[in-house]
Parts: structure tokens; C-alpha cells; sequence
């Protein structure tokens, strides 16, 4: 085939995958298995790496899995028995046994603990490698890299997904997922354990048979993937027995009689080692349950690159990045809000409306007018926090906030939850342009819950001011002094109070409540630190 002719068929191949991808309302999971790592790091099939160890120390793998019936984790199981004292004997492995003999206490962990250092310094996309010494896989993974998808599953230890997608944040088998905050968005699931902890290696026996019976949650979110992703099958075998139970596992689930309801939703890469072959998108059926065939799209090529590239021309409305955050920040507003504030309600309503009113939560989606952005703008000062205030007045927000947004509903939403709380507000009153030149505020329209705190100065207790008169005025008479005695803390934020401004300069003192807001937990010492901080307001503003 001519080099014009296989890049017509290339061409064709990943129109038709586009085509079909983009026939799913939902953008596609990668499912990789160890063909990808062999083709770009270099690294064994299961079997190979069994071979590896087993020659490394003298044992006789085609034995093995002989009388273990060709299964390999038993093989695998049988392999690490005969590992064992070598491992603790060998000095070749004098520098794992320094590091990791502590952890190692059953016949099996040594053994993983060589296989995940095999694994860990063998996953480098760097000189070396076939992903970057030949010049088409090079292609194949820069184009892999640009991939728009909603997730990566993998059973490899190696480290080639992190790599290609160093965004995704990486969850390791299912106690991860259940004490993480995972979205199922632009995430990686190392489904049998990461070459970073030998502990978690999916890997003899003894693994197989706790993981199918102790990952439900983590069968569970599989199955939700099946159902509402495209997943596409890449670096497998057609019959490799664990893909196999796991779509045998999804059929059953799903039932005989729907079977259908699944199809089109896998895909499964087949390599054809004849370049000259042409490459294919057609129907393939899976055996499954009770003698019922599973609908499924086979595509046969020899180069990645179509696939690649039919993946790299999905749309996604926003970064894959960027929609995590948002899904993460906006589900923590609604059922994990700050103390003192109630349960969110979501509910979907035009913004502008009578209904809009006093709504903490905003999410919209669409094209707006300038009308909206300004009736936006203003339902997003009724998320602001006291923390907020306090970060843009100290000057260390990522984003400034509108002077009117903070007058007309921050500074109220916030004192409706908590009206004795202490705020800044001169900032906003200036840039509004209502303190004039002699210093006088023209409250003139101002919401009634702003007009209360101008009448609220920040101040001391009776108690810390005469005992800041008796033990350290005089002897401190800065804010950075101050900080640096052991006096305590709340004491401390109080003694700000009471120094004279004259003996030091205002910025020393943003800087010392700046450093101050970033380690502050106690609920106490917050309140002395936010009044602390809305007196710097005063003196720098009013």
C-alpha cells in the first residue's frame, strides 16, 4: 500500500470512529491494558514479566505454569513463594530489603515489591523507549495526549497514563475512591494497583480473590461508566480473560433482555501487525451470558494515530480540568457549607427572576447578554464569605471583587447569617466614591446592614486593652514585634488594636494578617483575627 493509500485509509478509519463517537451524548473512557505499555515503554505482557523474575532468579516459569494450568496469578502466587528467600538473602536486592523490609511480612510482598520497582523505574517516556526513539509511536502519543475523553481506567501499574494526561488525578483500586473526593471526570482509576505501592498490586492468587470480593463500590462505578460512556478497549487481547469476566459481570447487570440497551457503548482496538492491512470500524458481537451476544465495534488498524485523532476532534464545552473543579466546588457549596450557613437547595430557575433572590449557588450554561452578566454579577456577591472580604482587602484574592457587589449584597448576605460580624467596608465605600475628601461616608441608599456596621469599631476587650497598657505598650510597638512573642494569639490580634499607627508602617500590618488568615483555625481566634482585619480596612481606607 502506497503511503498516499494508507493515509487515505487512515483518514477514512478515524472519520468513521468520529462519527460514531459523536453519535454518544457522553465523551469516551480509554480502557488500557499492557499492550500500550509494551508498545511505548518497552514493557512485558503478564507472562514476560513473569519470565523476567523468574530467570532473575534461577526458577523455571514454563513449569511452573504447567502445573498451575497456565493461570497466571497462580503462577504469579507460585513465583512469589520461591522469590521470597532470595529476595531477603540476594544482594541484589540489599537496597529494596533497606527500604521496604519493614512492610514485607507474608511470602508474597517481596515479590511485589520487586515487580513495582521494575515497573516504577521502567515507566519513563524518555530516550530509551519505543514511544520516543521511533518516530511513528512518537506521533501515535503526542496525538494521544490531546485526547478528549472523560476518564482513564487501567489495570497497568506502570506510570504511562499519568504521564499521558499529568491532569488527571490519580485514584488507586477502590479504598482510594471511597476516601477521596473523585469526581468521575477527567480522573485516572488504577484499577490493579500503581507501581508507586507495592501494597496495592493486583497481582497472585490470593489478590484476584479479595479484589472480586471486596471491590463492589468500585464494580458498581464501573458498571455506571458502561452505561454512560463509550469506553474503548486499547492494549487488550479479544479474549483476555479479566476484560472478559468484567463485560460477562456488566451483561449479567444488565440483564438478557436489554443487552441492546449497551450497544455501541464498547469498543475494543485490535492490532493488526500488517502494515499493509486496511484499517476498519465494524461490528463485533461478545459472548456473554446464557449463549446472548453483547453488540460491540471492533476496530482493526495497525496504526494508533486514526484513533488518536478521531479522539483529539471531540468537543468538549469546557476543560476536562476545569469541569472536575467546577462539579467538585459546586457540590461542596451545597452539601458541605461553611459553618454557621444551612443546606443549599439547587433548583433550576431564570436567575432574574423574583425567585433569584437570595441564592447562594449559581451555575448557568449558555449565551449571555450584557443584562445577564450584570443580573450574574450581582447574584455572585451573594456568595461572597467573610473570608473572601478579608483575602481581597488583604490583597491576596486571585480575583478582585466589585465594590458595588460587596456593598449592595455580600456585606448584608454575610451579616443576615451573622450580625455581629466584623467586616471591611471602607475599601468598597472609596472606590464607590461615598467617602469624599474631608472624610465624610454619604450613606445615602446603602442597604440598612451597612449603614449598622459603620457604627461597629473594631476594639479590644476591656480586659486585653489594660492588659496590653500594663505588660506591652512600650515595650512592642509593632505588629511584627508583636508577633514574634509568645504572647498568645488571641492576645496578639487584639494588641494590634491597640498600637499606635504612627510607630510603624500599615503594610507591615496587612502582611502580618495576611500570614495570620492562612493559619488560623480555631473558631475564636477567627473572629479576633477578622476584626483585626477590619480595623487595617479603617485605617487604610477611612
Amino acid at each position: 500500500m502506497s503511503a498516499a493509500s494508507s493515509a487515505d485509509k487512515n483518514a477514512e478509519l478515524r472519520d468513521a470512529l468520529l462519527a460514531s463517537l459523536r453519535e454518544h451524548t457522553a465523551l469516551p473512557y480509554l480502557f488500557i491494558g499492557s499492550g500500550l505499555s509494551r508498545r511505548y515503554l518497552g514493557l512485558p505482557d503478564w507472562e514476560g514479566m513473569l519470565r523476567r523474575f523468574a530467570d532473575e532468579i534461577g526458577a523455571d516459569l514454563d513449569y511452573i505454569l504447567a502445573t498451575t494450568g497456565n493461570d497466571m496469578p497462580k503462577a504469579a502466587s507460585q513465583l512469589a513463594k520461591e522469590f521470597h528467600p532470595v529476595w531477603w538473602k540476594d544482594r541484589r536486592y540489599a537496597k529494596q530489603r533497606k527500604e521496604f523490609k519493614a512492610s514485607v511480612r507474608d511470602e508474597e510482598r517481596a515479590f511485589k515489591v520487586a515487580v513495582a520497582e521494575y515497573f516504577r523505574e521502567s515507566s519513563s517516556l524518555s530516550t530509551g523507549v519505543p514511544g520516543v526513539d521511533n518516530h511513528e509511536y512518537a506521533q501515535e502519543i503526542a496525538q494521544l495526549r490531546t485526547a478528549v475523553v472523560d476518564g482513564i481506567i487501567t489495570t497497568n501499574y506502570d506510570q504511562l497514563a499519568e504521564q499521558l494526561f499529568p491532569k488527571f488525578p490519580v485514584y488507586v483500586g477502590q479504598e482510594d475512591l471511597l476516601l477521596s473526593d473523585a469526581q468521575f471526570v477527567a480522573e485516572t482509576y488504577k484499577i490493579h494497583g500503581s507501581c508507586k505501592s507495592a501494597g496495592t498490586l493486583v497481582l497472585t492468587e490470593s489478590d484476584y480473590i479479595d479484589y472480586h470480593s471486596r471491590n463492589s463500590y468500585l464494580a458498581a462505578k464501573l458498571l455506571t461508566i458502561f452505561a454512560e460512556h463509550p469506553v474503548i478497549f486499547i492494549g487488550y487481547s479479544m479474549n483476555d480473560r479479566y476484560i472478559r469476566r468484567i463485560i460477562d459481570n456488566i451483561a449479567k447487570a444488565v440483564g438478557p433482555n436489554r443487552l441492546d440497551a449497551l450497544q455501541r457503548q464498547i469498543y475494543f482496538v485490535d492490532w493488526n501487525d500488517d502494515p499493509s492491512s486496511t484499517p476498519t470500524l465494524s461490528s463485533y458481537f461478545i459472548e456473554v451470558i446464557e449463549g446472548h451476544s453483547l453488540p460491540a465495534q471492533k476496530i482493526d488498524s495497525h496504526s494508533f494515530t486514526p484513533i488518536f485523532e478521531a479522539l483529539s476532534l471531540l468537543d468538549r464545552p469546557f476543560p476536562a480540568h476545569l469541569l472536575r473543579e467546577l462539579r467538585k466546588h459546586v457540590y461542596d457549596l451545597v452539601a458541605h457549607p461553611e459553618p454557621g450557613q444551612a443546606l443549599e437547595t439547587v433548583r433550576a430557575i431564570p436567575f432574574e427572576s423574583e425567585d433569584g433572590e437570595g441564592l447562594r449557588v449559581v451555575f448557568g450554561v449558555g449565551f449571555f447578554t450584557e443584562k445577564d452578566l450584570e443580573d450574574i454579577s450581582s447574584i455572585s456577591g451573594r456568595t461572597l464569605t467573610r473570608e473572601d472580604l478579608a483575602r481581597d482587602i488583604l490583597g491576596i484574592r486571585a480575583r478582585g471583587i466589585a465594590a458595588h457587589n460587596a456593598l449592595e449584597h455580600g456585606i448584608p448576605g454575610i451579616l443576615r447569617f451573622s450580625s455581629n460580624a466584623y467586616l471591611p467596608v471602607f475599601k468598597y465605600l472609596r472606590e464607590c466614591e461615598l467617602i469624599d475628601e474631608k472624610g465624610k461616608i454619604h450613606t445615602a441608599g446603602l442597604p440598612e446592614e451597612v449603614k449598622d456596621l459603620l457604627k461597629r469599631t473594631p476594639a479590644p476587650s476591656d480586659q486585653n486593652r489594660r492588659r496590653y497598657e500594663r505588660d506591652v505598650k512600650g515595650k512592642m510597638n509593632t505588629p511584627r514585634a508583636i508577633f514574634e512573642s509568645d504572647l498568645a494569639l488571641y492576645f496578639k490580634l487584639d494588641c494590634l488594636l491597640c498600637l499606635d499607627p504612627i510607630d510603624y508602617d500599615i503594610d507591615e500590618l496587612r502582611e502580618v494578617l495576611a500570614e495570620q488568615l492562612a493559619l488560623a483555625n480555631s473558631q475564636g481566634t477567627r473572629t479576633n483575627l477578622f476584626k483585626a482585619i477590619a480595623y487595617y480596612d479603617r485605617l487604610k481606607y477611612a
